[in-house]
């Protein structure tokens, strides 16, 4: 049993060398980034098409996976300047300095990294593993987390018209422990000509003993998108899991002028926490998309703002 365990890992340490090695090799001139096609849509991926992640334990631009995490999951480095091609940005590339001296590529902030069981071009097999303490995504031309049934903003779309926030839960909540749990947010129009764009949107009381109140789109915040990870699929009512809105459960929606550019602010008290899971963690994502939003996403919507997600614990 220990003779198989050395082997596997001295395949593992094999895998991260020729990753690493490529990465390096031909390449004095600097890492190349750029962005490439993959079953989640358009990631950032090396000179070679293989994926890079970006890793949720990282708080700064310097790396915290050393050791046994960097075998499984190898920094890209680089021994010059790193190279923005084809949809990356050059304006979010950087370097960081790892722990044994080498110069890491850093995107948005982010230090990227390999995933060792990605063999060609396009694989994902790293997006939403939890090893080491941390979440590993692949990585936007913007610089964000791609995940399964995520939406990722259209390219050029670096200042929506409408800004979305989440003022609660805020991440790393424990949400409901007394019982119920808020999630409140607002959309609010950047400047006055976007204000058209909240038009449809009302002050109004949403009853959760009305018809209107179920999974879908909310007469009150006709655009509004609200996902929540841990949401179930439930036959023969609109649940449909992760990608269902749940913006037409919001019981309060005001609208309100600050300012001269137009405010939303919505509410949702849910009062059954342990229904979407009793100590998960669940991922929040918040955007708003022009006319009515879909009661089910499909990944082609296209935000007229930014997207939000927020992660924290729903609690036992």
């Amino acid at each position: 049993m220990r003779f198989t365990r050395l082997l596997a890992v001295a395949a593992l340490l094999v895998a991260a060398v020729v990753l690493t090695t490529g990465a390096l090799a031909g390449n004095q001139s600097g890492a190349v980034v750029k962005i490439g096609q993959s079953s989640l849509g358009p990631i950032l991926v090396d000179a070679h098409g293989k994926t890079l992640y970006l890793w949720g334990h990282d708080k700064s631009a310097k790396s915290t996976c050393n050791g046994d995490c960097a075998a499984y999951w190898p920094p890209l480095v680089t021994r010059a300047k790193p190279i923005a091609l084809a949809g990356a940005r050059a304006g979010l590339l950087g370097t960081s300095r790892r722990n044994d001296g080498r110069m890491q590529v850093t995107y948005a902030g982010h230090p990227l990294y390999y995933f060792v069981q990605d063999s060609k071009p396009g694989q994902t097999k790293g997006e939403g593993l939890t090893g080491f303490g941390g979440r590993w995504d692949p990585v936007s031309a913007s610089g964000k987390a791609v995940r399964k049934g995520s939406v990722q903003m259209p390219d050029g779309y670096d200042a929506p018209p409408l800004k979305a926030s989440v003022i609660s839960p805020v991440p790393g909540d424990s949400a409901g422990s007394g019982g119920t749990f808020s999630v409140d947010l607002s959309l609010q129009a950047r400047t006055a000509s976007a204000n058209s764009l909240l038009s449809g949107y009302t002050a109004a009381f949403n009853d959760p003993h009305s018809a209107s109140f179920h999974p879908g789109a909310n007469a009150s915040a006709p655009g509004l998108v609200v996902l929540l990870s841990t949401t179930p699929t439930i036959a023969g009512t609109p649940l449909r899991g992760a990608n269902t809105n749940l913006a037409g459960v919001f019981q309060v929606n005001d609208v309100a002028k600050v300012n001269g550019r137009m405010r939303t602010f919505n509410s949702w008290i849910v009062t059954s926490p342990g229904f979407f899971g009793k100590g998960k963690q669940a991922t929040l994502t918040v955007f708003a998309v022009s006319g009515t939003a879909p009661a089910l996403l499909t990944g082609s919507e296209k935000p007229i703002s930014n997207v939000v997600r927020e992660t924290f614990t729903i609690a036992g």
